[in-house]
């Protein structure tokens, strides 16, 4: 019988040192079946696609339990687009709101993605708006993306 290389032989070793040491890992991150540690699933809430001369879209929806939540917009050919956005996110139940939401108005060349902020404060769901113009004529298109707990 012929001896192995040594090098062969010290690749086996540090491969199976290797599965020891992570071995440990894998079986501790499994265990519990407890959803705090669980990223947040991205959805996306509403799209919309529109044709023309200053075609306008608009797309509007809810998110429930939103950790982040953004305007995306697109256009062809490219060209500057105005932008409208609106996100009302009221207290949780229980509570009196008085919230009449935030908003703005912005100016941009797509593609183009901007976050909405969302205020500093525990959140059942929210409702979000976005509008997108062109200035000339093409195909524009406005997507609410969100991440939700």
């Amino acid at each position: 019988m012929v001896a192995p290389h040594p090098r062969a032989r010290k690749a086996r070793l540090a491969t199976f040192a290797a599965l020891i040491l992570c071995l440990p890992v894998a079986v501790g991150c499994g265990g519990d079946d407890d959803d705090t540690d669980a990223p947040p699933k991205k959805v996306t809430i509403d799209v919309t696609r529109k044709t023309g001369n200053r075609a306008i879209a608009s797309a509007e929806g809810i998110i429930k339990n939103p950790t982040a939540v953004a305007i995306r917009v697109s256009a062809a050919p490219k060209q500057r687009v105005v932008v409208s956005w609106g996100l009302s996110c009221p207290r949780t139940a229980g509570k009196d709101s008085t919230d009449k939401g935030t908003g703005g108005t912005y100016s941009t060349t797509p593609p183009n993605v901007r976050a909405l902020r969302l205020p500093q404060r525990e959140i059942a769901f929210c409702a979000v708006r976005g509008n997108a113009r062109l200035t000339r004529k093409g195909r524009v298109k406005v997507t609410l993306i969100g991440s939700e707990r």
